[in-house]
This record gives C-alpha cells, sequence and structure tokens, in this order.
C-alpha cells in the first residue's frame, strides 16, 4: 500500500491491517471544501473564529437530539447532549469526573486498548470481565460485583463499546444489555457506553441501547463523526443526564477552552442539516459492507481450521483467535518482515497475556486487493508454524 499522506501509524508500502481508519477514498473531501467555503464566506466566520458555546454547537446537538428521536425515539433535548472532542476525549472527561486513583471501574476482556490506556493513566483498579460471542458474560460480571460488595467496593462505572465491539466486532446481546442495566441499578454504577460504531451496521436492526433501555438514567452515551465523517475533524458527542451533562459543560476545562472545536463542529453541522451525511453513511456501510465480506472470505480459504475468528455485523474489525501452536509474537515478527502489520491481542487486555493468542484485523481502511494479500500472508505463516510444530513434536518421539 504506497499512500502520499499516511495517517497514525501507517509505514509507507505496507499492508495496515491494523489500521482501524476510515478508508482514504471514502472521505467526502470534495463536499466539506464546499461546505468550508460556504462558511468561510458566511457571516459567521468571525464568530467560529472565536470561543464558542461550552455545550458545543446548537445547530449539531439539535441535529442530533432530532435524529435520535427518529431513528431510537429516545426524547431527549439539548440539555441532555453536548459535544465533544471525540469519543475518545469523553472517555478521559468522564474518567476525570467519576473516578480517582485507585477506584475500580468494570470492562471487558478484550476492551478498547485507548480507554484501557486512559484507565490507567489514571490509576483506576481495572476488573476484567470475560466475553464471549453474546458480548460480556453477565454471570461473571455479577459474580464479580458480589465479591467486591463483599470488601466493601463498588465500581464507579463499566465501560463498554456495544455495538460491533472494538477489537472483537461483538455486539452485545439485547438480554445481557437489560441485565446489566439492572445490575447497576442494584450495585450503584454508571454505564459508559462507548457506541461508535453504530451507524457502521450491515443489519436493519439493533439491540436498543443502554440509554434506551435504562430510559437516560446512571447510562452516558458516546458518539463521533470519525468513524463516519473524519477522524480529523474531531467532534463527537455525549448523552445523559441532564444533572451530569451540566456539571461537565460547566466544568473548568470547557470553561476555559470555549466548547469542543466551534469551527469544525459547524461544517460537520452544515454537513449533517444539509442530508448529505446521511447519504453518505449509506454508502459507507456499502463499502465496508464489501470489504468485510472479502476479508471473511480470505480467512475462509486460507486459514487452517483450528483458527478461530468472528463474523461481525458492522464497524470495522475481525478478532482472530490463533491455533496453540503459534503466537502473536511469532506471527507478528515474521508478518511484519513480509510488510504486513495487524494489532497484537495483547494490548486489549487489562492482562496482556490473555491476548497471546489473539490479534485484531481491520477491513475498513485498506483495498480489497490489500486485504487478500496481507490475510493470505498471514495464513501462509501460520500454517507454516504449524508444519514446524508437527516436526518438532516428531522428533520428540
Amino acid at each position: 500500500m504506497d499512500l502520499q499522506s499516511s495517517p497514525q501509524g501507517v509505514v509507507a508500502g505496507s499492508i495496515p491491517l491494523f489500521a482501524g481508519h476510515p478508508a482514504h477514498e471514502l472521505l467526502p473531501i470534495s463536499t466539506v471544501r464546499t461546505l468550508v467555503d460556504s462558511i468561510w464566506s458566511g457571516p459567521d466566520v468571525v464568530r467560529l473564529f472565536n470561543y464558542g458555546d461550552e455545550q458545543g454547537n446548537r445547530q449539531l446537538i439539535d441535529f442530533l437530539a432530532a435524529r435520535h428521536q427518529q431513528c431510537e425515539n429516545l426524547n431527549i433535548g439539548r440539555e441532555h447532549l453536548m459535544i465533544i472532542g471525540g469519543s475518545t476525549w469523553g472517555v478521559g472527561m468522564i474518567t476525570h469526573h467519576l473516578a480517582g486513583p485507585g477506584d475500580t471501574v468494570l470492562v471487558d476482556a478484550p476492551s478498547y486498548r485507548d480507554a484501557l490506556h486512559i484507565f490507567r493513566d489514571a490509576k483506576l483498579d481495572l476488573q476484567a470481565i470475560a466475553i464471549d460471542d453474546g458480548g460480556v458474560i453477565v454471570d461473571e460480571m455479577e459474580r464479580r460485583l458480589r465479591d467486591l460488595a463483599s470488601v466493601r467496593r463498588r465500581p464507579k462505572f463499566y465501560y463498554v463499546v456495544p455495538n460491533f465491539q472494538n477489537p472483537t466486532g461483538i455486539t452485545l446481546a439485547r438480554e445481557r444489555r437489560q441485565a446489566i442495566v439492572d445490575l447497576s441499578k442494584e450495585y450503584g454504577f454508571v454505564i459508559v457506553e462507548d457506541d461508535v460504531y453504530r451507524d457502521i451496521r450491515f443489519v436493519d436492526d439493533l439491540p436498543p441501547s443502554f440509554y434506551a433501555l435504562s430510559r437516560g438514567e446512571n447510562v452516558l452515551r458516546l458518539g463521533t463523526f470519525s468513524k463516519t465523517l473524519a477522524p480529523g475533524l474531531r467532534i463527537g458527542w455525549l448523552i445523559g443526564p441532564a444533572e451530569t451533562v451540566k456539571r461537565f459543560v460547566t466544568s473548568g476545562m470547557l470553561r476555559m477552552g470555549g466548547g469542543a472545536n466551534p469551527f469544525a463542529a459547524a461544517i460537520v453541522a452544515d454537513f449533517c442539516s444539509s442530508g448529505r451525511w446521511e447519504e453518505h453513511v449509506a454508502r459507507l456501510r456499502n463499502q465496508y459492507k464489501l470489504r468485510r465480506d472479502c476479508a471473511l472470505a480470505a480467512l475462509d480459504a486460507v486459514m487452517p481450521d483450528s483458527a478461530r475468528w468472528t463474523r461481525p455485523e458492522g464497524g470495522y474489525f475481525i478478532w482472530l483467535q490463533l491455533p496453540d501452536y503459534v503466537t502473536v509474537d511469532e506471527l507478528e515478527g515474521q508478518a511484519q518482515a513480509e510488510n504486513v502489520y495487524f494489532a497484537s491481542g495483547k494490548g486489549f487486555f487489562v492482562h496482556p497475556e490473555d491476548g497471546a493468542h489473539h490479534l485484531r484485523l481491520s477491513f475498513s481502511y485498506v483495498p480489497l486487493d490489500d486485504l487478500r494479500s496481507g490475510i493470505a500472508t498471514l495464513g501462509r505463516i501460520i500454517k507454516g508454524a504449524r508444519r514446524s510444530h508437527r516436526s518438532r513434536r516428531s522428533r520428540r518421539h
């Protein structure tokens, strides 16, 4: 893959199967340029170069409130919404306000590695709960909550990517969502719902959000335009109880900073209000589904029977479980020697050794030919490791 301007972490000339980025050719650059020209020559341009409203662009807030009402029947007003600088920014803000050093937080095993990084920076006690094909195992969560309660510890929040999870692509089952809402009320913790992939879905229906199931109580929900528009704009949103949103909006950082990127937010607001965003999202779903299908077909064709992988119904990622005879470290070294890069599973676990036989593949960024070629390379290396393993065993016997 030869790119004139490579994004974060991408080595020119490589096949970056690790890259959880939107494809370059799917970025709506020409449309955004037109919007920027219009804003630049409009009457509000001077205002947009100054500090903005702490809560964020009102036009964008109103659009998001109306869209959630239309698509999910959520009755939310301006007081329940704020504009933020991307969902990871939101995770950091929530962590700062809800938890402090030594406080307990529940996370999935595996979970989004950048969120784990934020939690570690905040010196939180991370309690990892195992997941399966239906998402987090609720019985395991309940046992952990009971154990914590027995020593008078209560989690501050549970962090979850409920739809097409990063890194696994798994969607949390509806009945488990409701059970977790019930547990949150019983044990008094907040649910932080990082719902950044919801719009990149290849199926008609998704389970109701935690926010919908809880009727807006005890849930903070995050969204972003990084996956459906452009990550460089750094615009997302948070939905929550009015008193919590007010607390965040009146915090020192937003009081001093004047809201999240007023100029970029104005671009996004115009893009959405014109109807262009919905059209763009529909195109993304079609294109990313083609890439997902291509990646799954390549895995089916080249991987040994002892490998396992998820079959996501949306998002960017496939989670691959390696056979016992090869570790992710061994595979990574050989793959990088052939210019194929993936995300090691070790970074997605509280205890890195739990990911020693896992890796994340992203199908969103690379072209179809590179997807096939990169996965074929991984399959060949893994099969070579199987032959070496059998040879070693036969010599021992």
